[in-house]
């Protein structure tokens, strides 16, 4: 059974558009790279009006949420794409990014309050980071030992231990 690549159904065409080819695997880095460098600049773009984010946080959330939405995009050019619903559909990672993802973009558009959008954020950008790293080989290990080290040094500061950070 093939995942969506028959190109008699609607959605399976508009799939193999974005799915790469077989074939060629450097252009696929290449395509990888540009897509992913687009989701960055979009970030980047937004990052001016961060400054504004108390006044009108509708530009920020819109550049912000579509450039992190793009990276995750590129994603499909390295791996397949049951591969990658596969991972992602596993992880409870991706049901916080999605949630976020509207969240942010409805209290960016609707004004609803300056905190709520920025933990929105906060969570949009770790969870992204998470789904971004874990997608790659060992990534997934590594970002479970950088949490781990990680709550270990907070629970060394909140219990006033001595740690190895010169905290």
């Amino acid at each position: 059974m093939q995942f969506f690549a028959e190109e008699e159904s609607l959605l399976g065409s508009l799939v193999s558009t974005f799915q790469p080819k077989q074939t060629d695997a450097s252009k696929n880095w290449v395509t990888f790279a540009i897509i992913f460098i687009v989701g960055l600049i979009l970030i980047i773009i937004s990052i001016p009006f961060a400054s504004f984010l108390i006044l009108n946080p509708k530009p920020f959330c819109l550049l912000f949420s579509a450039g992190s939405f793009v990276i995750l995009i590129s994603m499909l050019q390295i791996i397949q794409l049951k591969t990658l619903f596969n991972k992602l559909s596993s992880s409870a990672a991706t049901l916080l990014y999605l949630g976020s993802l509207m969240a942010c973009l409805y209290t960016g558009m609707f004004y609803i309050g300056y905190f709520y959008t920025l933990a929105l954020l906060s969570i949009q950008i770790s969870t992204l980071i998470y789904l971004t790293v874990s997608l790659f080989p060992g990534g997934k290990s590594g970002m479970h030992a950088a949490f781990q080290l990680f709550k270990q040094q907070i629970k060394r500061m909140i219990l006033n231990e001595k740690s190895f950070l010169p905290l």
